[in-house]
């Protein structure tokens, strides 16, 4: 009887995983690509992802308006608690590995200004109790914004946090808990915060 309940629990969770990922109908993605249970995209912008082959994901994807997308290649690995954050672009080259807990942020959110912020919050408390939604006016224009780009064979260690208009290079390494605010050559070790180049990686 026990055995009955506990695999009617088992079914039930796999049932409610499939539909999860099922409801991406929009979701442009390559054969054999896997889409975890805790994968998301928030904001409903999923005709903005392209999501190669080979691919297993367990993270975030976030679009806080119309604008934005997010490119991901072939056998990348991008684990939970990940978040992706796109207003311009964000694109990850092949054979990446991302490690759990990173933020890729491609905007600062807000304006330098100080009054342009007091604005957002005056803007957001009335979008939130007009529609609930209390981004759905924000002045993107006062906001810089610019493209993420994560090339072929990088490797994103945990905790991790990549700023707006940030290239990591081929093969590079970015080691846990950094913030990475500058381009990263190619081949390199970085970690830090601000990150810096610590090594540099051999390679034929």
């Amino acid at each position: 009887m026990r055995i009955k309940i506990i695999q009617k629990l088992i079914d039930k969770i796999r049932r409610k995983k499939k539909r999860k990922i099922e409801k991406y109908n929009l979701l442009k993605k390559g054969k054999d690509t896997v889409l975890l249970s805790n994968f998301s995209i928030a904001g409903g912008y999923e005709d903005k992802v392209r999501i190669g082959s080979g691919c297993m994901l367990a993270c975030n994807l976030i679009f806080e308006s119309d604008k934005g997308e997010i490119e991901i290649g072939d056998r990348c690995f991008i684990n939970a608690g990940t978040n992706i954050i796109s207003r311009s672009k964000i694109k990850f080259g092949n054979d990446i590995t991302v490690a759990w807990g990173c933020t890729f942020y491609d905007h600062n959110s807000h304006s330098l200004d100080w009054r342009e912020r007091v604005h957002d919050l005056e803007q957001e408390i009335k979008d939130y109790n007009e529609t609930g939604d209390f981004i759905k006016n924000k002045n993107w224009d006062v906001v810089k914004s610019r493209p993420i780009t994560i090339e072929d064979k990088a490797w994103i260690g945990m905790n991790c946090t990549i700023l707006n208009g940030v290239t990591i290079g081929e093969g590079a390494i970015v080691g846990a808990c950094s913030v990475v605010r500058e381009n990263v050559e190619p081949w390199t070790v970085v970690a830090g915060n601000p990150a810096k180049v610590i090594r540099r990686i051999r390679h034929e």
